[in-house]
């Protein structure tokens, strides 16, 4: 039996249905919720859902999770990273290590950033350079550090693999989406860069036809170049969309996972 991709959930995506005003999904819910009602196999979860948290929470998630055969996979973090200012540096080193500990708690092996614009060789040098220091702390945890594509000079998958690559690690890597590849060069173009160094890709979607189509770029496409590159690993649900994010998040997940298995050799 060959490895395929597995799909799971951007908890991010159901903010809608944390927020509504009967019966909000509760956030120990979830677990239970992707896994039973979903068909999910696992979550990334943004930072800004555990603000307030505390220890026992994080331990009570991991527990669910664990019972729900649902885990946590990917701590995402909410706000861009200014990782070029000098000035930024220790206090960004330090949330990285807050970071680390807290998705070792929930069972998180990933944490995943999003890097402010950065417009010079020089502050991609300093990148570089704050990224290191990060890792530093971040191994004492045993954790990974995932580099989600980002604007300027770091849009393009190349320049960000480069990046990977200077940091040097096991413990470094690319985080992708459909969206941004899919606005940034094209998804085959930008996938085929990224997928090669990606633990976790957020598999985004948005509108559809009346015949059921994604509208935005073909999920079938996006499939098949990873399939191209040996991607054997997870793809996030994330719904970029308004309004209920279910049945969209559902449509999608359907025509992936056919997607997936029809791309598995006979």
């Amino acid at each position: 039996m060959t490895s395929q991709m597995v799909l799971t959930l951007s908890v991010g995506a159901l903010r809608p249905l944390m927020k509504r005003a009967k019966k909000p999904l509760d956030i120990f819910e979830l677990p239970t919720f992707v896994n039973e009602e979903m068909g999910l196999r696992g979550l990334n979860i943004p930072s800004d859902l555990l603000a307030g948290r505390t220890p026992k929470d994080f331990e009570r998630l991991c527990d669910l999770s664990d019972k729900a055969h649902c885990p946590f996979l990917v701590l995402i973090e909410t706000p861009a990273l200014d990782l070029w200012s000098p000035d930024n540096r220790p206090p960004v080193v330090e949330r990285l290590r807050r970071l680390a500990s807290a998705a070792t708690r929930i069972g998180c092996s990933s944490v995943a950033i999003t890097l402010a614009e950065v417009t010079t060789q020089e502050r991609v040098d300093a990148v570089v350079k704050t990224l290191k220091l990060a890792l530093a702390e971040m191994d004492k945890f045993e954790i990974s550090l995932l580099l989600q594509s980002a604007s300027g000079m770091l849009s393009d998958g190349k320049a960000l693999v480069d990046v990977v690559k200077k940091v040097g690690g096991f413990r470094i890597g690319t985080m992708p989406s459909f969206q941004h590849a899919a606005t940034n060069g094209g998804v085959s173009q930008e996938l085929r860069k990224l997928a090669p160094y990606a633990q976790s890709i957020t598999a985004s979607v948005k509108g559809f036809s009346v015949d059921g189509d994604h509208t935005e770029w073909s999920l079938d496409e996006c499939v098949e170049t990873l399939r191209a590159v040996g991607y054997v690993n997870s793809l996030s649900l994330d719904y970029l969309g308004k309004g209920d994010p279910i049945k969209p998040l559902s449509m999608a997940r359907d025509m992936l996972s056919a997607a997936i298995e029809a791309a598995e050799p006979a």
